[in-house]
C-alpha cells in the first residue's frame, strides 16, 4: 500500500503537490512553451555501470542488453527496501535515485548511503556499481516537446553526484560510494556502518566489525565546478562469485540461440 509520500516516478510527484511555478512562456524567438516545476532539497545517488564502454566493446549487442536488464532487476531489490526513494530516471548506463523530506525521509543523506551500501554487500554478481552521493536544491518539472511531456530534476546535485561517482580513488576496492565530505559531517560511522550481527548454529550470536573503511578527506578539482573535498567509504571484502554478470549474460544469449529463438533477420 502506498504511504502519503510514495511516488513511483517524477511525473506522480509533480502531479500531486502544488507547484513551485506554474506559468506559460511566450519567447519572441524559442516560441510558447508551460514552465511547471517544483523547487525542493534531495539528495542525488548516482549509481552507474562499472566500465560501460569496455562493455560494450566486449559483449554483442544483445548481450549488453541482458546485462543491463540483469542490472536493474538486481537494483530493484535495492530499492523495493527504501520507502523514501524515487527513481528519477535512467541515462544510458546509470540510474538516478533521489531522496528527499517530500518522499517522506527525515534523513535523505543517511537513506541514500543506506541504499548505496546495500549495493556494495549483496553483489554477488560483480556489477561492481560506481556510486556517488550529493545534495542540495533540485528543480523537479516537465520538459519535452508538443507531442510529449516528461518529469524530470535539475540542479547542481545530480552533476556533482554524477561527477563523485566517476572520482573513486585508486586501488582494488569491492565497492566505493564517494560524496563531498561536507555531508559527512554530524554523522557516526559506527551508526551508518554498524558490525555485521547474526546468529551462527554452532557460535551463537556473531558481532564481526563492518567491511567497510572510511576513507580521508581529499581534495579535486572538477571541471566547471572548481575544487571539491571528497570524502569515500570503501569494502575491501570482495565476493567470490560462482558467476559474474558479463559471463551469465554471454550464458544466456547462447541458450536463446541453441533453443532457436534467436532469428537473424539481416
Amino acid at each position: 500500500m502506498k504511504t502519503p509520500y510514495s511516488y513511483n516516478t517524477i511525473s506522480d510527484f509533480l502531479l500531486s503537490q502544488p507547484l513551485t511555478i506554474d506559468v506559460e512562456i511566450d519567447d519572441e524567438s524559442a516560441g510558447c512553451f508551460p514552465l511547471k516545476c517544483i523547487e525542493f532539497e534531495a539528495t542525488v545517488l548516482h549509481v552507474g555501470m562499472h566500465d560501460f564502454s569496455r562493455l560494450t566493446l566486449d559483449l554483442s549487442p544483445t548481450e549488453v542488453l541482458i546485462y543491463l536488464n540483469m542490472f536493474l532487476v538486481w537494483m530493484r531489490d535495492s530499492l523495493d527496501r527504501e520507502r523514501f526513494c524515487v527513481v528519477e530516471r535512467f541515462l544510458d548506463s546509470a540510474l538516478v535515485l533521489l531522496f528527499s523530506g517530500k518522499f517522506g525521509s527525515k534523513e535523505p543523506f543517511f537513506d541514500a548511503l543506506r541504499a548505496a551500501r546495500w549495493m556494495g554487500e549483496h553483489d554477488e554478481l560483480l556489477f561492481r556499481p560506481d556510486m556517488g552521493i550529493a545534495s542540495g536544491r533540485v528543480a523537479a518539472g516537465f520538459a519535452g516537446t508538443p507531442k510529449e511531456y516528461t518529469g524530470s530534476v535539475f540542479g547542481r546535485p545530480l552533476l556533482l553526484a554524477a561527477a563523485c561517482a566517476k572520482m573513486k580513488p585508486p586501488g582494488e576496492m569491492a565497492a566505493c560510494i564517494t560524496f563531498p565530505e561536507s555531508e559527512w559531517q554530524g554523522y557516526s560511522f559506527m551508526e551508518l556502518f554498524p558490525p555485521l550481527e547474526f546468529d551462527h548454529p554452532e557460535q551463537g550470536h556473531v558481532r564481526q566489525p563492518s567491511t567497510w573503511k572510511l576513507g580521508e578527506p581529499r581534495s579535486v578539482d572538477f571541471p566547471s565546478m572548481g575544487e571539491v573535498v571528497l570524502r569515500d567509504v570503501a569494502s575491501f571484502v570482495h565476493w567470490a562469485p560462482r558467476i559474474t554478470a558479463r559471463q551469465k549474460a554471454a550464458e544466456w544469449l547462447a541458450m536463446i540461440k541453441a533453443k532457436g529463438f534467436y532469428k537473424n533477420n539481416r
